[in-house]
This record gives C-alpha cells, structure tokens and sequence, in this order.
C-alpha cells in the first residue's frame, strides 16, 4: 500500500490549487556543518585520502632532512674556511715577526722574491691574508635552498678582480644543478598541486548536483565545504611539518623575524593551495564526468608549471641573450692572460732598455698598475654579464604575473633566505668589501710602505650582521605575489558561482 502523502487526490480547479512547498532553506552555519560532517565521515574511511596525507608528510620529512643536510654542508664548508684564515694570519704574523728581526737581511731576499715576501703588501693582500665571507643562513634556511647551490659556500675576497674569488671552485655537479634540488619549496610548488587535484577533481557529480538542486542548497556552499575537508588535512601536514622541522633546527621561535617568515610563508601556502583547489571547483562546475576533470586538471598542470616558465626562460634568453656561465668565466680569464701578456712585454722592455730589473718600490708600482688593468678588463667583462642578467630577471619577473606558480616559487624562495633579493644585497656587501679590501693594500704599495706586524689589526672586516630575511625588495614583491595570487582564487570562485547559478 502506497504511503498517504503520495495518494492521487482528486481533480480540482486550478484556482483553488494550494501553492506547492518550499523547501525549507537551513542557515549556511548548519549547512557547512552537516556538508562537512558528512564528507568527513566519507573521507575517513577513504585509503587514497590517507596515503595522500602520507604522501605529503612523507615528502615534508625528506625535504627538510635535505635542506637540513644542505645546511650542514655550508657550515661545515663555512668553519673549515674560518680555521683556514686564521691558521693563515698566525702564520703571516709569525713571518712579520721574523722579517721584523731579521731586518736588512730580510729585505734582500724579498727583493729576490717579491712573491714570498710577507711584508709586500701586494702579495699578502692576493693570497695569504686573503678574507673569508659568507653567508649567513635565513631561519627558514632549510625551507628553500634556491641560489645557494649556484655560489659558493664562503668568498675568498683577495686584491684583484671579483673573478678571483666568485668563480674560485665548481660548485656542484652541473646535472644536479639543472634538476634543482629536492626541498620543501620544491615539495609546495610542485607535488603539492597534485596531491590537491587528485583529492578534488571529481568533488561534484551529476547525482549530487541534482541533490543541491533539489534541496535548495547553494551549490557553491556545497562544494567549498567539501573542498575544504578534503584539502585542509594535505596543507595542514606540509605546514606542521615545516613548523616542526623549524623547532627541532632549533630557529628562534621567538625572534619577531623567524616569526614574520613563517606567517608570511603560511599565508603564501595557503593561498597557492587555494589557487589549485579552486581551479578544480571551476573545472567541476562544468559539470563534465570524472576522466574529463582529470585530463582538464592535469594540463592546466603542465601548462602552468612545465610550459610557462620555459616559455619564460627562453623569451627572456633571446631578448635579453646572456653568455653561459663558463663562457664567462673563459672571457675574464682571457681578458686576464691578454693582461698579463702585457705586463710581461713591458717587464721585458724595461729590461731591455735599462739592462736590469726595476728598484724595488718602482717595480711594485708597475706590476700594480699592470695588474689594476688587468683587474678592470675583467671586471667590464663581469659588468657586461651582470647586465644582461638583470635584465633577463626584470623580463621574468613581469612575466611571471602569467604563471602562479612561478610568483609562489619567487616569494617562498624569498622566505627562505635564498632568492635573488637577499643573495643580491650580499653580493653588493661582498663587493663592497671587496673595494675596502683593495684599497687598503693598493694604497700602501702606492705610499710605498711595508707590511708590519701591527697593520694586521688594522686589516677590513666584513660586517656579516644585519643581512636577514627581510631585505630592500622582498616585502614588496611578497605582497606582489600574495595579492595576484588572491586575485586568481577570488576571479576562479566568481567563474565556478557563475557557471553553477546558470546551471541551476
């Protein structure tokens, strides 16, 4: 027997006709509780939403422990080129001290070897009383280890031109530095998308679109409660493992600084998560099957992280062309033979022209001169290359406003104390110092003066203080990043609220 609410009653006229119901709307508190309690209780007994989660945590853990090994690296680099120095001025000290006592003596050998002279200025300055400096680590250092795989751990500042010390060794394998490394900027920007796609591309079917539909129930409330639950657990491991690989590193986690960076890298977290979810809520929308989503999904992928930023790199390469690093370091090193050649003709002219070597003041004062020229043709070599460098980097940035990922990349890498804003104002610290450095020696050749054991106190010390994440320019191209970024999300909602209300 059929149930009394479904008996067909008889016919009446439709102006007595009762006005159908309404179904009755619940307040949209109690709609996001019931949506996500529900899908909650789905959620929990789903295995791939588990080993999602495990996926997650289990690449956090890997990235830090390799930032964390990264790090270890460069202070061990880092001490073992402080030892180095120091053990280096001990024993200039102890040869001062020698030449000191040794008195005319010394003088005469020195003439003979102006190289091994621990009181030629010139000398002392290019190699054994060459300075240390380096970098120190961000708080999130372990984060993103971005530029520091291009640069060596520590500068080996010396008199002469800045290639002396900047391109000294090789850094790393060239295939490695051309994969990147694994960090947990790498694990955000890259591997965390998919994680998110692959929770959320099927998160509206036609069955439940009907079952809004029919319950008066908004659509996008649904579906934002549902994204929700399903994605809030991936990011919330990504950001509790980074809190606690901060805590275990032992960062300060009361200085204002390592607290303004997280915060900032949360924030940029989680609107780089929300860009990916909400993308998924507009593909969703229209209401296609499952392997469609996917297939949409999946290429917005590869167009937004593999196809843009190489289209990118190579509009930037052809109108901004930039020689390659060794190409580089082949050019200044030739402008330094073309130098040296010089210097040896006009050693040989002298010679030949006076019958004998040069006093030993004058001849210190033109292997000086020869060698500044030597200096500045390879620094215009460098100029030249710094150049066309920035300007590629400038092309990037205002094309990086295509992709999100890209401006994700830049503001974590930012946040971690490795990107291109702090490493810049290092090298700008570096090659200050490099200009002090110089100029203390070069000036006491020029008074033809001799080292003494007192100058040694007297030697430039590079101010490795004040240099923190927050320099000139971050703060403004991490709002940069973050806004657009809202912008995207906040555009993607409009487009999914559009789609489902004409659906309806």
């Amino acid at each position: 027997m059929s149930p009394p609410a479904l008996v067909t009653t008889p016919a009446i006229s439709t102006a007595h006709q009762p006005s159908p119901a309404v179904p009755r709307r619940v307040s949209r508190r109690g709609l996001w509780r019931a949506v996500m309690g529900c899908e909650w209780r789905l959620l929990r007994s789903d295995l791939g939403a588990w080993l999602a989660l495990a996926l997650m945590l289990g690449c956090t853990v890997a990235a830090l422990l390799n930032g964390q090994q990264r790090n270890t690296e460069r202070a061990t680099i880092v001490a073992a080129a402080r030892q180095d120095e120091a053990q280096r001025l001990q024993t200039l000290a102890a040869q001062l001290a020698r030449a000191e006592r040794a008195g005319p003596a010394a003088a005469g050998v020195a003439a003979a070897e102006p190289w091994r002279d621990p009181t030629n200025p010139l000398s002392v300055g290019r190699g054994i009383g060459a300075a240390v400096v380096h970098l120190a680590d961000a708080p999130l250092g372990i984060a993103g280890i971005g530029l520091s795989d291009l640069y060596p751990a520590s500068f080996r500042v010396a008199v002469g031109s800045r290639d002396r010390f900047l391109f000294t060794d090789e850094i790393a394998n060239p295939l490695h530095l051309a994969t990147g490394s694994f960090d947990l900027v790498f694990v955000t920007v890259y591997l965390l998308p998919l994680v998110l796609l692959a929770l959320s591309y099927n998160v509206l079917l036609v069955a439940e679109s009907r079952l809004a539909q029919g319950t008066s129930a908004p659509p996008l409330s649904v579906l934002l409660a549902k994204l929700l639950v399903r994605n809030a657990g991936v990011v919330g491991v990504l950001l509790g493992g980074t809190a606690a690989g901060l805590a275990l590193q032992g960062s300060p986690a009361d200085a204002v600084e390592t607290l303004q960076a997280f915060a900032t890298w949360t924030l940029t977290v989680c609107l780089y998560g929300a860009f990916w979810v909400l993308l998924t809520l507009w593909v969703n929308s229209w209401q296609r099957d499952s392997a469609f989503n996917a297939l949409a999904l999946v290429m917005a992928w590869v167009l937004l992280l593999l196809v843009v930023p190489a289209a990118v790199n190579a509009t930037a390469q052809a109108l901004h062309p930039a020689p390659s690093r060794a190409e580089m370091v082949l050019a200044v090193r030739q402008a330094a033979v073309d130098a040296e050649r010089d210097r040896a003709a006009e050693q040989a002219r002298y010679l030949a022209e006076h019958g004998s070597a040069a006093p030993g003041n004058d001849r210190e004062r033109r292997t000086l001169a020869l060698t500044l020229v030597a200096d500045q043709r390879a620094d215009e070599v460098l100029a030249r290359h710094e150049t066309q460098v920035r300007l590629q980097r400038g092309l990037t940035d205002r094309l990086g406003l295509l992709s999100p990922p890209l401006l994700a990349n830049e503001a974590l890498v930012n946040l971690a104390g490795n990107g291109h804003a702090r490493w810049d104002a290092h090298l700008q610290a570096v090659d200050a110092f490099h200009g002090q450095w110089q100029g203390f020696f070069v000036g006491l050749v020029q008074r033809g003066a001799r080292l003494q054991g007192a100058d040694l106190a007297q030697f430039p010390r590079f101010a490795a203080a004040g240099l923190g994440t927050w320099v000139p320019g971050t703060a403004a191209s991490l709002w940069a990043a973050n806004g657009v970024l809202l912008l995207c999300t906040l555009l993607l909602t409009a487009l999914a609220w559009r789609r489902l209300r004409h659906a309806g």
